[in-house]
């Protein structure tokens, strides 16, 4: 048997997830597929336009049997925090192999998807220095942070330096080259006997703006959204997928990252110092500090605070770990036990359902479809703050009551 794992956002799942998930079935011969979900915030900072049970479906119909939600406190964590979190998940789920998008170091294949041996390689020997950390590369990466860069320059510079090799660029300058990285070294760290397997993609990358018409970004996508140009990207979207917007866009239950910008005001004004929330640094909370008598909403603030040693994807997290209350000891205590505290179930096939008992019974945390099947409720409270958070955001702007967690009916 042969059980395939994909960690995703799926915001909003697109023609490209769904190659994704058909290449694990048809090529890889997968018996079935899992899905680790990310939560109603995202890696990169912000809210995911639907809602994840609305994201499960439309991985359910493309083809995925069984799709888990991951904890809200790694969703919007760093690559390295999300990565460890979906992959400690997916084998708790018994999955033998995972599958990751990547971009590649060149430009020289010629298949729309195709795995390249040096691609791999590449992506093993760099997560194994991670892993590792040599002396070499330490010693450079200390230098290259005290002069200002940040993280993510600065370990390039370092990465670059040890494997003697401009191709480190291409593969950690983007996001899924960094995710697959990532992944990697989740699998090394925890000694898990889980193969991974980055396919290579062809279209635009990971951010960009633009539609090459093969496949296109999620951020693309996101931005026609936001425009009000759902048609435009008809092709890209699956019919479940189309269908889902188009219904969440005539009740104006779409989100955009610039809804935060209410609460996180009331957020940042109940607070008069800001160190003590994940990824706050003393420099960040200063800057914060400073500039909140001009806050106009999150996106221009975020571009306000942003500055050479502060990406704006890690002033997001930090805000919105400020916004949910998430602090460095919740991060601790989340690692502390595993990366994973429960196996929450959005979505099942039919296939799916038949493997519930089966991981049930071999997990050590405990896996539900519905939080009233829960006697200790208090290992999602956390996660049901920021649940009923973006909840009362889709009210608020939709005018529609929408069920709660615990109202919610599950459809097997």
């Amino acid at each position: 048997m042969s059980r395939i794992g994909i960690v995703a956002e799926f915001n909003p799942f697109h023609t490209g997830h769904k190659y994704i998930i058909d290449y694990a079935k048809n090529e890889l011969k997968a018996d079935s597929v899992v899905i680790a979900l990310g939560n109603e915030f995202t890696q990169r900072g912000g809210l995911a336009v639907l809602d994840r049970y609305s994201r499960a479906e439309c991985a359910i119909d493309a083809g995925a049997d069984l799709v888990i939600g991951m904890p809200a406190i790694a969703s919007v964590s760093s690559a390295e925090i999300f990565a460890e979190c979906g992959v400690c998940l997916l084998h708790a789920c018994g999955c033998e192999r995972i599958v990751c998008g990547y971009e590649g170091v060149s430009e020289s294949e010629d298949s729309q998807f195709a795995c390249t041996s040096s691609g791999v390689s590449a992506i093993k020997d760099i997560a194994r220095a991670l892993s590792d950390e040599p002396s070499e590369y330490k010693a450079v990466l200390k230098k290259e942070l005290s002069s200002g860069k940040s993280f993510p320059a600065a370990r390039e510079s370092a990465l670059s330096g040890f494997f003697h090799s401009d191709k480190v660029h291409d593969l950690v300058s983007n996001p899924n080259n960094i995710l697959a990285i990532e992944y990697q070294k989740a699998i090394i760290r925890h000694g898990f006997d889980i193969e991974l397997i980055p396919v290579k993609r062809q279209g635009t990358g990971y951010n960009d703006s633009e539609n090459d018409g093969v496949f296109v970004s999620a951020s693309y996508i996101r931005n026609q959204i936001n425009g009000g140009n759902l048609s435009a990207v008809r092709n890209h979207l699956t019919d479940f997928s189309y269908k889902a917007l188009n219904d969440a866009c005539n009740k104006n239950v779409l989100l955009s990252d610039n809804d935060l910008s209410l609460p996180l005001h009331l957020a940042l004004l109940s607070h008069d110092d800001y160190r003590d929330f994940l990824d706050v640094s003393d420099d960040l909370s200063d800057r914060i500090t400073k500039l909140l008598p001009e806050y106009t909403g999150f996106s221009k603030f975020t571009e306000l605070i942003k500055n050479k040693s502060l990406t704006a994807s890690r002033v997001r997290r930090a805000l919105i770990h400020i916004l949910l209350g998430i602090t460095d000891d919740d991060l601790s205590a989340f690692r502390a036990r595993g990366s994973v505290p429960y196996l929450w179930v959005l979505k099942t096939s039919k296939t799916g359902r038949s493997m519930l008992k089966e991981i049930k019974s071999s997990a050590a945390v405990p896996l539900f479809m519905s939080t009233n099947e829960l006697t200790d409720k208090d290992i999602i409270s956390e996660d049901l703050k920021t649940l009923s958070l973006v909840r009362a955001l889709r009210i608020h702007k939709s005018g529609i009551l929408l069920p709660n967690e615990f109202q919610r009916k599950v459809h097997l």
